[in-house]
């Protein structure tokens, strides 16, 4: 029998946990990502001497197979449970229901162990897709990709999924019907702690969503004394195209503001902007799949605006698609 490959467009959490699901199998697995490392939102910035977690700030487990992921990630030293000091102030705070978890040393040692077992080809851009009688065929910056591809998983945000799969299938029409809300994060660090009594804080109204101290997170060094803000959805749609130093600068002051004191100058402020940072309509389904061409689609826009969908999402359009290829799909692991 011929050996199965298939190709994986991005290496967040659903494009890793559906890699490493395929890679359970005989199938030879590739994961292109065009930034330099994994995790996407699961992401971790450093800049002079100083760490921000500015992208998903923890994670949940509810999940018979996403809680065992878990255990294992804590176990091996890459997660740990997150229990900061919350804001007093009800009109802003609901405290949590469930364990938060963070990755140690950031947020994406979480996806690392997903990619034991696959090709990661990082720093490469998908560009377009060709379907060919013999497969799929992916043109990337260094140009047409010299492999063929039995199937593909795209595991990138509904809206850059639908460019590169809807010239193929009406399936991937419904793609449309994802909504996202975007998301200006601030990374503030401080040359000594802020006199604040909250590790992290939480605002339903105003430009602010969220603030959280660097330091409170296991594994993490107190110096410089690093925060992380973001910005509301409806602040963030109306500032979108805002240049970055200005989104920093007010985000900045807004927080200022909340405090209700002079903040000291910090000695790195910057901002990153999430165009696709939160899923306010989901699809509805695990994935999207057409068995014809044997192309799919994950996130955790399929599902819910959670971490653990993701990876949920991402094992489904794996299963699928190993049976568009004639495999058997992997026993569940218990």
């Amino acid at each position: 029998m011929a050996e199965i490959r298939i190709a994986v467009v991005g290496a967040g959490v659903a494009g890793m946990s559906c890699a490493a699901e395929l890679a359970r199998t005989d199938a030879r697995v590739t994961v292109f990502e065009r930034s330099r490392g994994l995790g996407g939102r699961l992401a971790t910035r450093r800049e002079r001497g100083a760490t921000f977690d500015h992208g998903a700030q923890f994670v949940t487990a509810r999940s018979r197979p996403f809680s065992k992921f878990m255990e294992d990630a804590a176990r091996a030293g890459i997660a740990a449970p997150w229990r900061p000091r919350l804001s007093e102030d009800t009109r802003i705070w609901d405290a949590p229901i469930e364990d938060w978890y963070v990755g140690v040393p950031g947020m994406s040692a979480l996806v690392r162990p997903l990619g034991r077992y696959v090709q990661l080809l990082s720093g490469t851009s998908v560009h377009e897709l060709y379907s060919r009688e013999g497969g799929w065929e992916l043109v990337t910056d260094a140009g047409r990709h010299k492999q063929l591809f039995d199937a593909i998983a795209i595991a990138i945000p509904a809206p850059q999924a639908l460019t590169l799969l809807a010239p193929y299938s009406r399936t991937f029409r419904h793609l449309t019907d994802v909504v996202f809300a975007p998301c200006w994060s601030a990374m503030l660090a401080f040359t000594d702690p802020l006199p604040v009594p909250a590790e992290a804080m939480r605002w339903t109204s105003g430009p602010l969503a969220w603030a959280a101290s660097h330091a409170s997170r296991p594994g993490r060094t107190s110096s410089p004394h690093s925060w992380v803000l973001h910005a509301s959805a409806e602040w963030s749609r109306a500032h979108l195209e805002l240049d970055a130093r200005d989104a920093a600068q007010s985000l900045y002051e807004a927080f200022a503001a909340a405090l209700d004191f002079t903040l000291p100058v910090p000695q790195v402020q910057l901002a990153h902007r999430w165009r696709y940072a939160q899923v306010e309509r989901a699809l509805g389904l695990p994935c999207l799949v057409d068995q014809e061409s044997g192309a799919g689609t994950c996130g955790d826009w399929c599902i819910a605006p959670r971490v653990e969908a993701a990876f949920e999402s991402g094992r489904a359009l794996a299963h699928s698609l190993l049976s568009v290829v004639g495999l058997q799909a992997p026993p569940t692991r218990r």
